[in-house]
Formats: structure tokens, C-alpha cells, sequence
């Protein structure tokens, strides 16, 4: 069903929104008619597909995600780097000196605390029987306890003596040195961080851009092969858009699905990692404004998403607004409306900018709201962190948030760490846009190839002779829509070698007849059938080659008069070609008014032929075809009188070896047909017996 929709207009069918530009005709079941729902799992159904299409590159994927876990683990090392060289610059001293330092104080508190595990033991055993059970159990806690800090406590023992060992194999003695030395480590490992995540956009990119373009080639060749009325119901202009804008926006999804939404997270869950090693009580103190960053970021998220499925809906009119203007663009110009068409693709202009300034106004008020509480969060942890500092405390309001005061450049770190979170936080917001955004897009692509045709292909077509004996109509009924007949119970019997002519006026169903023989519709009811076989019982492709169709709009390619004849038969010599054009009466006009002869392009629909060249070369092409049936709908209405008599005398020559159904007003051809069929409100009214006519 198409609507005629104006600027603005909102049209709500079972809950799904639909926005179009001005004056543009939309199918209420096109791909880009989205649910403004909330974004569940059924809305990422197809965008799934898409991601299960991507695994046939597991090897590309997984080479990506461990450049992005590389990334990660860089990130977090760079920012964790600037806790030696805070701590050498406030205290002077080289690293092996404070790496000794930290070795000299985790022995002391080791000794300390086997001690203390060693008096706890002594004390446990020397409880007598007067002990109550509870006295006893809460001592062998206290045991347990100690004995799991002097675990850890070893454990770090032991890794300061490796970086003991470490400074002092590689690391200059010198302070300043050390700074440097780690500056040009950062930097090597910056240059590296940079070529991982090149080549991993490189991985995801090639990836990406393999499935969208075999989903583009599966569009295309659905595209081709659509009935009628689904291509009536999608319209060039939506399948244009499909292949076009919904295919990039399935593209950037795919490529920020498998690349920033699997690094940016890393990236986080790498530095909270680190901050949690340097105070993970502190760290929890710090993500307690984590639930109205997730409430913002997801409300944000869908009013992005809402005004996503409105920029598909615009984007398809905004191809038809062009598509129109330009395919009629002689009328346009004929009639002086190049000033309205301007006003028209304005106005549509205007609307997609309406829409896309919403865009840009909800995704740049996101990224201050995320922000501000990013900060909030850090501000928190900074007034935390700075209390523990300046008291000296392990403590706040009681609660436990450190084993030892923390230090400075622990303290600095841990900010590092945050802001470095906060980055990857930030950037998450545009990435989850652009997957919703390819999640609809996948959701219009997919809808189309999912689509069940209107006119099936048997699942086990008869084959039948050829040539056929007889073409058959049976009480042929058809409508195009409830309740308006086209065709009325036409019955019609064709043998093989006969011709037929067909008059009628305009819109008395001349034109539904011939789509019902080419079986571009199916009758609503009655049978067509090709030698007593139904057509549903015959493969689309063998009913169509047995057909050559020459109508009055005809339609050829931007390719040489050569390529244009031979498209029916490809295989075909440039002598069968030659001799088929010869036939048509268009031999003269190709080798003598067109400058390359056969070689010529012909433009646009044959923009550079006249009316009557192209409907000659349409001719020979159909000629070539060696078609058993031959349809001529108004074949030669602009073709010369002359021309049209020596088209007669080919057809002429041609009769009894194929059908031929003659639609026409002209009088040279109707006086081919053995019969003539007079069509009045989708009915035969009268039947005439015409001598046939001799060459």
C-alpha cells in the first residue's frame, strides 16, 4: 500500500513510526519503517546475522581482538608508567634506590609479621582446657588471617626483589637517565599502541567491507529477480537506498562493533585493573556515580536510536525526490518546473537537516552530561584519596579503605587511571549509536532478502516441449486491488504459429494481460497454462524465455547499440546480431546516422536514439531472441508509416513460426493477426476472424 505523506506527517501503523520528506510516496512495509521501541534483543535479531556472517573470518576477528586486548594493556601500562617518574622526581632518588628502599621495608614488615603469625601459633597452643570453643575459634581466625598477610606480603617481597633485579640490569643509575629512559619507552610503546590499532581497524575494516558487499550483491541480485508487486512496494528509490546508505551504516556497525566496542571496554576494564591494584576499596568509592552515568548514557542512547530510524525513512524519500527529477528530467524541463523540483528537494533537504541537527543536538548533549559525571566520579575519589593523604588515615567515617596510608604518587596514579577510563567512557557513547544505527540498517537489508516472493518458483517445475502447442487462458480473473476488477473471467486459447491482435482503450486491461502472461502477476483467479500446464507449475525462467516483449516504453542501457541488441542472447554472433537489425529495419539508421554504427552508446534509456530508433532496436533484440511467443504492445507507435510497412513484411515472414500477440491501434499490423480480440472493461467483447495477411 502506498501513502502520500506530507512534510512532518507522522504516520503510526501497530506501533512502528514513519517520517518521509515531502511528497514522497512510501510503502507501509518498507525496510526502513523502524520500531522507536526501546532497543532489545529482537531488535538486534538481524545485526546478529550479520555478526554470524562475519565469524566465516574468525581468523581476521580473532587477530583484531588481540590487537585490541595489546591496546588495552598499552594504554594501561603508559598511564601506570608515570608512577616511577612521579616518585623520582619528588624524592630524587634513582629507582634502584627506592626499588632497595621498598625491598628494606617489605623484609622489615615481613619479619614483623611472621612475628606476629609465630606469637598467634604460640598463643593458640598454650590455650588450656578452661578455653571456651569460641575463644579458640576466634584465635585460629586471627592465625588464619595473619598467615594470608604474610602470604601477600611475600608475594610483594618477592616481586620488589625482581624489579630490584630488573632496575639494576637495565635501568641507567642516574634519576634523570631513568626519566628519560622511561619517556622513550612510552614512546616506543605509543608508536606500537598506534600500529596495533591501525592494523586492527585494517582486520575489521576488510572484514566489514566483505559482508556488506556480498549483503550489497545478495540486494542487487534479490533486487533483480522481485516480483512486481514487491518492487512496487519497495520502489528503486528505497532498494537504492538499501544498497547505498543502509548498507554503510551496516559497515560503520560491524567495524565499531568487532573494534572500539571490544577496545574501548578493554581499555576501561585495563585501568580500573591497574587502579584496583593500587586501592580497589577506592576504586569501589569511586564508581558509586556508576548508576546515573549508565541511566544518562542509556537514555541518551535511545533518543539517538529514535532519531536513527528516522534518518533511514528520509534517506530513502531523499533518493526518490532525486531519481524522480532526474530520470524526468526532459518534463521537467519541458514543462519549466525546474523551480518547483528545487523546491521539492529543499524541502526534503530541510527535513533530513531537521532530523540530523537532532542527532547532533542529543549526541553533543551526551557527551557533557557523561563527562560531567566522569568528572564527578573523579572529583569524589580526588577528595577521598586527598583526605587519607593529608590525615594520614586508612579510613573514612569509619569504613576501611586502605591497608596503609597511601602516598602521593600512588594517589596521582590512581587519578591516571580514572581519567584514563574515562576516555575510552567517553568515546563509547558514538560507537553504540553507530550500532544501533547498523542494527536498523540490518534490519532494512535483511528485511528485503527475507522477503517471500509474490509469485513462488515451484519446488518441482514441469518441463514441458518445445515449441509449446497452445497458450491458454481460463476464466482469467484480476485485481490489483480489493474491489477493483481489471480483468473479468478472460478466457482465450492461442495455438502455437497463431497471431492475435488485441484493441481496446486505455485501461480496459490490454496492458494486466500481458504482465499475466509474462507471468509478472499471478491470476486471482482462472489458470493460464502452456500446453494444459498451469503456469505455477512451470519455472519462471522457462515460461519468460520462451517470450520477447517489445512495448511501447522502451527500455535499453547506457551501452553500445551491439551490447542492447545482443542482451537477449548474449552468445549470439555480431552477423546474427547484424542480420536481426536488418529484420527490425534499423540497419540503415545504425551504419549510416550513427557516428561508431554498432559501436555507438546510446545514453541514458537511449536518450540519443529517437522515439522510433529505440523501439527498432528493442525490436532486433527481441528478434534475436528467437522467442517462441512474441508480445508487441504498441510496439511501433513511433515508428514512420514507412518503417512500420517493412516491420509488417518481416512479421509477415515470420508468421507460423512463433505466436505472435499483437497490441496495437495501427492498422498495418492488426491486419497480421488471424484473429482480433476487441477488450472493453477487462472483458472480450468481440472476437473478429481477419484474413491473415500476405507478404
Amino acid at each position: 500500500m502506498l501513502a502520500m505523506s506530507k512534510l512532518e506527517s507522522i504516520r503510526q501503523t501497530n506501533g512502528l513510526v514513519v517520517r518521509t520528506c515531502s511528497q514522497v510516496n512510501v510503502p507501509m512495509n518498507a525496510p526502513w519503517i523502524i520500531s522507536s521501541s526501546l532497543f532489545d534483543a529482537q531488535d538486534m535479531k538481524n545485526f546478529r546475522r550479520a555478526i554470524r556472517e562475519s565469524l566465516h573470518h574468525w581468523l581476521a576477528i580473532v587477530l583484531a581482538t588481540f590487537c585490541s586486548v595489546a591496546v588495552a594493556a598499552l594504554w594501561s601500562a603508559n598511564i601506570g608508567a608515570l608512577f616511577p617518574v612521579i616518585q623520582l622526581t619528588l624524592s630524587s632518588d634513582s629507582l634502584q634506590t627506592s626499588l632497595a628502599k621498598n625491598v628494606a621495608t617489605s623484609n622489615s614488615e615481613l619479619v614483623a609479621m611472621e612475628q606476629e603469625v609465630e606469637n598467634l601459633v604460640r598463643l593458640l597452643t598454650s590455650l588450656d582446657g578452661k578455653a571456651t570453643l569460641e575463644d579458640r575459634r576466634v584465635l585460629e581466625k586471627k592465625v588464619e588471617l595473619a598467615r594470608q598477610r604474610l602470604s601477600r606480603q611475600r608475594s610483594a617481597l618477592a616481586w620488589d626483589e625482581r624489579m630490584l633485579g630488573w632496575a639494576n640490569a637495565y635501568v641507567p643509575q642516574d634519576p634523570f637517565q631513568t626519566i628519560c629512559w622511561i619517556m622513550g619507552l612510552l614512546i616506543v610503546s605509543t608508536m606500537v599502541k598506534h600500529l596495533l590499532m591501525l592494523a586492527n581497524e585494517i582486520l575489521i575494516g576488510n572484514v566489514s567491507t566483505k559482508i556488506v558487499r556480498s549483503l550489497r550483491m545478495k540486494i542487487f541480485e534479490k533486487s533483480l529477480r522481485l516480483d512486481r508487486p514487491t518492487y512496487q512496494a519497495y520502489g528503486t528509490s528505497g532498494l537504492l537506498a538499501s544498497i547505498t546508505y543502509s548498507a554503510e551504516a551496516l559497515t560503520l556497525g560491524l567495524i565499531n562493533f568487532f573494534g572500539a566496542a571490544v577496545r574501548e571496554p578493554l581499555r576501561i576494564v585495563a585501568c580500573l585493573i591497574g587502579a584496583s591494584f593500587i586501592c580497589w576499596r577506592l576504586l569501589l568509592l569511586s564508581l558509586v556515580l556508576a548508576p546515573l552515568l549508565i541511566f544518562v548514557v542509556m537514555y541518551f542512547n535511545r533518543r539517538i536510536r529514535a532519531i536513527s530510524s528516522l534518518i533511514l525513512g528520509r534517506n530513502a524519500g531523499f533518493h526518490e525526490v532525486i531519481l524522480e527529477a532526474l530520470s524526468n528530467i526532459v518534463t521537467v524541463q519541458a514543462y519549466s518546473m525546474e523551480r518547483e523540483e528545487g523546491e521539492r528537494f529543499q524541502s526534503c533537504t530541510k527535513d533530513m537537516r531537521r532530523v540530523s541537527m537532532n542527532m547532533i543536538f542529543y549526541t553533543g548533549l551526551s557527551k557533557p552530561f557523561t563527562e560531567l559525571i566522569g568528572v564527578g566520579m573523579i572529583a569524589l575519589t580526588v577528595c577521598a584519596g586527598s583526605y587519607l593523604i593529608v590525615n594520614h588515615q586508612t579510613h573514612i567515617f569509619s569504613v576501611k579503605i586502605s591497608d596503609q596510608p597511601m602516598t602521593i604518587e600512588k594517589l596521582f596514579v590512581f587519578f591516571g587511571l580514572l581519567i584514563g577510563a574515562s576516555d575510552p567512557l567517553r568515546k563509547l557513547s558514538g560507537v553504540c549509536t553507530s550500532i544501533y544505527t547498523g542494527a536498523m540498517a540490518a534490519d532494512s537489508l535483511y528485511q528485503l532478502l527475507d522477503n517471500k516472493a509474490a509469485i513462488p518458483e515451484p519446488a518441482d517445475p514441469v518441463a514441458i516441449e518445445t515449441p509449446h502447442s497452445r497458450l491458454e487462458l481460463r476464466g482469467v480473473s484480476f485485481q490489483y486491488n480489493a474491489g477493483n476488477p481489471v480483468l473479468k473471467n478472460v478466457s482465450l486459447e492461442i495455438p502455437f504459429g497463431h497471431s492475435i491482435a488485441i484493441l481496446g482503450a486505455n485501461g480496459s486491461g490490454k496492458s494486466t494481460l500481458i504482465q499475466l502472461l509474462g507471468r509478472f502477476y499471478d491470476p486471482n483467479v482462472g489458470q493460464i497454462l502452456l500446453n494444459g500446464v498451469d503456469y505455477r507449475e512451470l519455472a519462471i525462467s522457462d515460461i519468460r524465455g520462451r517470450i520477447a516483449l517489445v512495448s511501447q516504453t522502451t527500455e535499453l542501457f547506457n551501452r553500445t547499440v551491439m551490447e542492447n541488441i545482443r542482451y537477449g542472447s548474449p552468445d549470439s554472433s555480431e552477423e546474427e546480431v547484424i542480420q536481426a537489425a536488418k529484420l527490425a529495419h534499423a540497419h540503415e539508421f545504425i551504419t549510416t546516422s550513427l557516428e561508431h554504427g554498432y559501436e555507438t552508446k546510446v545514453g541514458q534509456a537511449g536518450q540519443r536514439l529517437s522515439g522510433g530508433q529505440r523501439q527498432r532496436i528493442a525490436l532486433a533484440r527481441a528478434i534475436l531472441n528467437k522467442p517462441e511467443i512474441l508480445i508487441l504492445d504498441e510496439s511501433t507507435s513511433q515508428v514512420d508509416m514507412a518503417s512500420e510497412l517493412q516491420i509488417r513484411e518481416t512479421l509477415a515472414a515470420m508468421k507460423g513460426q512463433l505466436t505472435i500477440i499483437i497490441i496495437t491501434h495501427r492498422e498495418a499490423l492488426v491486419a497480421l493477426a488471424d484473429e482480433t480480440f476487441v477488450m472493453q472493461d477487462g472483458e472480450f467483447s468481440s472476437c473478429v476472424k481477419t484474413m491473415s495477411y500476405a507478404a
